[in-house]
């Protein structure tokens, strides 16, 4: 039994494209009075051309948008690099910002003549590494008129007292060191103590008699009978004061005035 090829019969689109034809022009041929037969015709394009027009807009704009989509990855890299580079001038604006906030502040603690001596301000130039020998270097020396035993002090108080002094630098003790003391007194009370560096971030007020009056939270100065520091001086305040019955004295411990941690521009007090 003989067996032909098979095959597939090829669609045609000329019927398709006739009615096309027919109903566009009738869509413009039918006279306006015959209203539901030109609204059919036009019914019946309207898939048509809309495909048609879907069709045209696609390859039409399709280059466009590729064009835009290219120009707008372009800009954006472009953008992202600008950034990149501006980032690191505004962290150096917003430090130079800073500095300048803290040196006008300084500024202008210096001017008020506060604690009734001359103050030389200084930079913080070196750091002891341990806690325990809490030592400071600034950029004053003896050609500033620095010497030995100078209190050092911040706008919020106390930091120490110059211990080792060259031509261009000095050495600065802070009063947390257990070898720091400075005659000092409760400010509320006026009772008075030595007040001696014992911990990385506090103090003691020593030899208070158990007869005085000393409360938490009471500001801390130095006192007027100190041979080394101008009286007034805030050192600290109160952060603990214990007073047993058969005890002499007071046991009391205090958080100093100063952030000694944050220590960049400090003042001698000549």
């Amino acid at each position: 039994m003989t067996q032909h090829p098979s095959f597939h019969k090829k669609k045609s689109y000329t019927l398709p494209a006739v009615i096309v034809v027919l109903a566009l022009c009738a869509s413009f041929i039918i006279p306006a009075r015959l209203t539901l037969l030109r609204s059919a015709a036009v019914s019946a394009l309207y898939p048509f051309q809309f495909a048609a027009a879907a069709a045209w807009r696609g390859t039409v704009s399709l280059p466009a948008n590729l064009l835009e989509l290219r120009n707008l990855a372009k800009n954006n890299a472009e953008l992202k690099a600008r950034l990149d580079l501006l980032e690191p001038q505004l962290a150096q604006l917003g430090e130079l910002k800073s500095e300048n906030d803290r040196l006008r502040d300084s500024l202008g603690f210096r001017n008020k003549g506060r604690f009734g001596a001359a103050l030389l301000p200084a930079m913080v130039i070196g750091r002891s590494a341990s806690n325990w020998n809490s030592v400071i270097e600034i950029n004053r020396g003896s050609g500033e008129n620095v010497r030995a035993n100078m209190p050092v002090v911040v706008k919020a108080g106390l930091v120490g007292k110059v211990i080792e002094v060259s031509a261009s630098s000095a050495k600065v003790l802070l009063l947390t060191d257990p070898l720091f003391s400075a005659a000092a007194a409760d400010q509320r009370s006026r009772d008075y103590g030595v007040a001696e560096g014992y911990a990385p971030f506090k103090l003691r007020l020593k030899y208070v008699r158990a007869g005085g009056d000393v409360t938490q939270g009471d500001p801390v100065v130095t006192s007027a009978i100190s041979s080394l520091f101008p009286a007034g001086i805030p050192v600290g305040t109160v952060s603990r004061a214990v007073k047993k019955e058969t005890d002499l004295f007071y046991e009391v411990e205090i958080t100093p005035a100063a952030d000694l941690s944050k220590l960049e521009e400090v003042f001698v007090v000549l």
